[in-house]
C-alpha cells in the first residue's frame, strides 16, 4: 500500500504534459456524459415498461429494480472512468488490482456483514418483500421506504425521521401496503343499545361509503361487520373492518369513523364515555 500510495504521489510525475491533464479532462467530461445519458436511457426504457403495466403493485416492484439498476451501473461506470483516469497520469494499475485482490480475501475473512448485506439485499428486492413507497416495519422502525440499495434499506418516519438499516440486520419485515390493506375498527357502544341494529346502521354505512365518488374507488369489497368482540366496563365492542387499496386504508378510517360519529347521533346510539355507577345503601 505504502509503495501504491508513492506511485500516485511521485511515479511518472515528469512525464506529466498538458497533453496527459487534457487527455484527463477530456476523460472526465466524457463521464459525466455517459453516466447521465445512460440514467436517462434506463429510465425511459423502464417508464416506457411501467406504463404499460396497470397493476400499481408490479409497477412499484419494477420501480423497485430500477433503482437497483442505476445504482449498479453507476458503480461500474465509475471504477470504468477512475481507472482510465489514473491510467493516463502513468499510474499503474497492477499493483492497485493486485491490492484489491487482497482486499477482496480480507473481506471473505473479516468483512462478512458487506457480503450478508448484499445477499440479504438482494433476496429482499427479488422477492418483492418491500417496494419504493411501501409503508412498512422493519425491526422496530415504521414510514415509507424511500431507498433501496444492496446493503441498505431508507425509511422515512410518519414525523419525518430517517432512518438507515442495514440489510443484514433486518430481522423481520411487516408491509402494510403490498396487495390490499385492512382498516380494523373498534366501535364502543353503550349496554343499552340493540346490537344488531347496530351492525345494520355500520352496514349500512357501508354501502355508503362504497357509492361515494370519493372513498368509494378504494373499497375493493362490502364492509365486513364479525359482531360484539369485547365487553368492557363502560360500553360493548362492535368489531368489523373494510379491505381497500394499499395506502388508502388511513384515509377511508378517517372518513368512515366521522360518518359513524354523525350516524349515531341521528339515530341516538350512544358512544359513551368512561362511566362508574354507585349504588346508594339506603338501610
Amino acid at each position: 500500500m505504502e509503495q501504491i500510495i508513492k506511485q500516485i504521489l511521485s511515479a511518472h510525475l515528469t512525464k506529466i504534459n498538458f497533453f496527459v491533464i487534457g487527455r484527463a479532462l477530456l476523460e472526465l467530461i466524457l463521464f459525466v456524459i455517459v453516466l447521465r445519458l445512460v440514467n436517462k436511457t434506463f429510465n425511459l426504457f423502464f417508464n416506457k415498461i411501467v406504463s404499460k403495466i396497470s397493476d400499481e403493485e408490479v409497477r412499484k416492484q419494477y420501480r423497485t429494480l430500477r433503482q437497483l439498476g442505476i445504482y449498479i451501473i453507476d458503480i461500474l461506470i465509475i471504477l470504468f472512468f477512475t481507472t482510465n483516469i489514473l491510467e493516463s497520469f502513468g499510474i499503474d494499475m497492477k499493483p492497485i488490482l493486485a491490492t484489491a485482490g487482497v482486499v477482496g480475501v480480507a473481506v471473505g475473512f473479516g468483512g462478512k456483514k458487506i457480503v450478508e448485506d448484499i445477499f440479504t439485499g438482494l433476496s429482499i428486492i427479488l422477492s418483492g418483500q418491500l417496494r419504493l413507497g411501501d409503508y412498512v416495519t422493519v425491526n422496530n422502525s415504521t414510514g415509507t421506504v424511500e431507498k433501496i440499495t444492496l446493503t441498505m434499506i431508507v425509511i422515512r418516519t410518519f414525523n419525518g425521521d430517517v432512518h438507515y438499516l442495514r440489510n443484514g440486520q433486518i430481522d423481520t419485515i411487516i408491509n402494510q401496503t403490498k396487495d390490499f390493506s385492512y382498516p380494523l375498527f373498534n366501535i364502543g357502544v353503550s349496554y343499552n343499545s340493540n346490537v344488531s341494529h347496530v351492525i345494520d346502521v355500520l352496514k349500512d354505512l357501508g354501502r355508503e361509503i362504497r357509492e361515494c365518488p370519493e372513498y368509494g374507488k378504494y373499497i375493493l369489497s362490502d364492509i365486513e361487520v364479525f359482531g360484539l368482540n369485547t365487553f368492557n366496563d363502560s360500553s360493548i365492542e362492535i368489531l368489523f373492518r373494510i379491505k381497500t387499496t394499499p395506502h388508502e386504508q388511513w384515509a377511508v378510517k378517517r372518513r368512515f369513523n366521522q360518518m359513524v360519529k354523525e350516524r349515531f347521533e341521528q339515530e341516538g346510539i350512544e358512544i359513551p364515555f368512561p362511566q362508574l355507577v354507585i349504588h346508594e345503601n339506603t338501610k
